[in-house]
C-alpha cells in the first residue's frame, strides 16, 4: 500500500494513540491525585493523633513519641525535650493557654523546616508538643515523582501500543479504501472516452436533425434528442465528480481572481441555459478579487452550483460575488423550486433528494435529486477553510459558500491544516 491511503493510515494510528494517551492521562491523573490525597490525609491525621496524645496523656519529656519534642510548664517550671528546635517552645502560646484554658495549635517553619505546634492545658500543667513534619513532606515528593514516572511510563509505552495495534487493525481498512478508490477513479477514466464519443454523436445527430431537407422533424424527435444531448452530459459531468471526489491528493493552492474565474463560468453556461429558457446574470464584484486556491477545485465549485441552479431554475439564476477584508461571499440563486425545510439539513449530502419545497404533499411532484454536485461544493469549500449553506430567501433557491480570503501562500489554508485539524481531534475526543 503506497501513497495516501498509507499517509492516511499513519496518521489514523497517531489520532488513535493521541486519544488513547489522553485518555489514559485523565486515569492515571485522577489515579495519581486520588493517592497523594489518601497519603497526606493519612499523615495529617496520624499527626494530629501523635500531637493530642503527647500534649493530653504524657507525663514526661521523656516518654516523647518519636519525631517530637515537648515542653511542660508545672507551676512556673518549664522543662525541655533535648534537642528541641531554636526558637521553640513558643512561651507566648504556653502563657496564653495557661490563662484561657483553651488549647491552641499552628504550623510554623523554623530555617525553612515545616513544624506543627499543639499547646494544650493538661490539669496543673501545660504541655506543647513539638511535630516535625519534614519527613511527612519528603514520603509524599517521594511517591509523586515514583507517581510521575510510572504513569509517563505507562502512557508512552500505552501510546506506542495503541499505534502498532491501529495500524495493525485499520491497514485493511485503509487498503479496502484505496481499493476503492482506485476502482472509482479507474472506471471513470475508462467511460469518460465512451461518453465523450456518445455526445458528440448526439449532438450530431441532432444538427442534422434540425437541418434536414427531406421534411420537419416531429417534435418528438427533436425532443428526444435534445434529452440524449442533455443525459449524455448529466453522465459526464457524473463522471467528472466522481473522479473529483476520488481523488484525495493534497490541493494545489495559487493566487486567483474569482471574480474572472465566476464570469468566465457563468459565460460558459450561458448557451445550455438558454436552451432551457433561463437567463443566467452575474452580480456583485466586478473588479479583480484575488484569493489562494485551487484554480481546478474552485471551477468545479461554481460549475456544480451553476448546473445545480440552471438545472431546477424557471427563469432565472443569479450569480452574486461580494467581499469584505476577510471574507468571500458566492452566492447563487434560482427562481425555483427551492429547498424544503426537511432537506436544507442534508442538501450537501451526496446523492439527497427531496420533493420541491413548493410541492404539498398530495401533489405526488417528482423528487428533486441532488446528486454529488452540492456535496463537492462542500468538500471544496471546506478544503480551503470556508463552508457552504443554504441561504434564506422567500422563493426560489439559494446556495450561500463563505471562503476566507487570503494573499499569499503564507497565509493559505495548508499552512495552519495541521493545527486545524489538531485542534479538531483534541474537540472531538471529548
Amino acid at each position: 500500500m503506497k501513497g495516501q491511503a498509507e499517509d492516511e493510515l499513519q496518521r489514523s494510528s497517531w489520532r488513535l494513540a493521541l486519544q488513547t494517551g489522553a485518555l489514559l492521562v485523565l486515569l492515571l491523573v485522577a489515579i495519581a491525585g486520588s493517592v497523594l490525597l489518601i497519603v497526606s490525609t493519612s499523615q495529617a491525621s496520624a499527626a494530629q493523633r501523635l500531637l493530642t496524645t503527647a500534649t493530653e496523656h504524657v507525663d514526661s519529656i521523656v516518654d516523647a513519641p518519636a519525631g517530637t519534642w515537648l515542653a511542660i510548664s508545672n507551676q512556673g517550671v518549664l522543662t525541655v525535650s533535648p534537642g528541641m528546635p531554636s526558637g521553640l517552645p513558643d512561651l507566648k502560646a504556653i502563657e496564653a493557654v495557661a490563662a484561657s484554658g483553651d488549647a491552641a495549635q499552628e504550623d510554623v517553619s523554623i530555617a525553612g523546616r515545616p513544624y506543627t505546634v499543639r499547646t494544650a492545658d493538661s490539669g496543673s500543667r501545660v504541655v506543647q508538643a513539638v511535630f516535625d513534619r519534614h519527613e511527612n513532606l519528603e514520603e509524599l515528593n517521594r511517591l509523586g515523582l515514583a507517581l510521575l514516572l510510572t504513569c509517563g511510563g505507562a502512557v508512552a509505552l500505552a501510546s506506542l501500543l495503541a499505534v502498532w495495534l491501529a495500524r495493525r487493525a485499520m491497514r485493511p481498512m485503509a487498503e479496502a479504501l484505496d481499493r476503492q478508490r482506485r476502482f472509482v477513479a479507474d472506471a471513470s477514466h475508462e467511460l469518460r472516452t465512451p461518453l465523450t464519443l456518445l455526445s458528440m454523436r448526439a449532438q450530431m445527430l441532432r444538427r442534422r436533425v434540425a437541418s434536414s431537407p427531406l421534411q420537419e422533424p416531429p417534435a418528438s424527435i427533436e425532443a428526444d434528442v435534445d434529452a440524449m444531448v442533455e443525459d449524455s452530459r448529466s453522465l459526464t459531468r457524473l463522471l467528472e465528480d466522481l473522479l473529483i471526489s476520488a481523488d484525495s491528493r493534497r490541493i494545489e493552492l495559487t493566487e486567483i481572481d474569482v471574480v474572472a474565474l465566476a464570469d468566465d463560468v457563468v459565460e460558459s453556461f450561458s448557451v445550455s441555459a438558454a436552451r432551457r429558457d433561463v437567463t443566467v446574470e452575474r452580480s456583485g464584484l466586478t473588479g479583480p478579487q484575488g484569493i489562494i486556491a485551487a484554480p481546478t477545485a474552485l471551477r468545479r465549485l461554481f460549475v456544480a452550483l451553476l448546473d445545480n441552479a440552471v438545472r431546477f431554475a424557471r427563469e432565472r439564476v443569479d450569480v452574486a460575488v461580494t467581499a469584505d477584508s476577510r471574507t468571500l461571499v458566492i452566492t447563487v440563486r434560482d427562481d425555483g423550486p427551492g429547498f424544503a425545510d426537511d432537506v436544507r439539513p442534508r442538501a450537501f449530502e451526496r446523492f439527497a433528494t427531496a420533493p420541491p419545497a413548493d410541492a404539498a404533499p398530495e401533489d405526488g411532484a417528482a423528487a428533486r435529486h441532488y446528486g454529488l454536485g452540492l456535496a463537492l461544493v462542500a468538500e471544496v469549500a471546506a478544503q480551503h477553510g470556508g463552508r457552504a449553506e443554504i441561504g434564506a430567501q422567500p422563493s426560489g433557491a439559494a446556495v450561500v459558500v463563505h471562503l476566507p480570503i487570503r494573499t499569499n501562500r503564507g497565509n493559505s489554508p495548508a499552512a495552519g491544516s495541521w493545527l486545524r485539524a489538531f485542534v479538531s481531534r483534541v474537540r472531538r475526543m471529548f
